[in-house]
């Protein structure tokens, strides 16, 4: 194995887990659930523990409530969170589960939970706003 690849193996692991602190370092600055990285599904605003992340500004902030309509009539309106770039404009909603089960279908946002007969069970899908939402229908 060459160096730049021990290197990559040493990031990730860097970036996997917390240190025995608590607490998560600049290269993982986001801490959920005892672990730590760099992306949406550990620096969004409702996911985050700003407690336990790097610092004061690691976890994204919530982007505030807006006055908006979303038709559902772009694949873009809820995408799953791993291709979320923080852009709440271009992405009112993500899909937090994998696998993901939520889309945009007909003007509507679909919600599925696939029955699993193998193991006789459904997994749902469920959607986080990615602004922060008072009411609506």
């Amino acid at each position: 194995m060459g160096w730049a690849a021990m290197l990559a193996v040493a990031a990730g692991a860097l970036a996997a887990v917390a240190s025995a602190a608590g607490t998560c370092n600049q290269w993982a600055p986001c801490h959920r659930e005892g672990f730590c990285d760099a992306n949406a599904m550990f620096c969004m605003w409702d996911l985050c523990d700003p407690k336990k992340s790097y610092n004061s500004t690691s976890c994204w902030k919530p982007e505030g409530c807006v006055d908006e309509t979303v038709k559902f009539d772009k694949s873009s309106d809820a995408v799953a969170i791993k291709s979320y770039t923080g852009d709440p404009n271009a992405n009112p909603f993500v899909s937090i589960f994998e696998p993901n089960y939520a889309k945009i279908e007909g003007g509507s946002l679909v919600l599925e939970m696939p029955y699993d007969a193998k193991n006789d069970r459904g997994f749902g899908s469920t959607v986080d706003g990615t602004h922060t939402l008072k009411y609506g229908t």
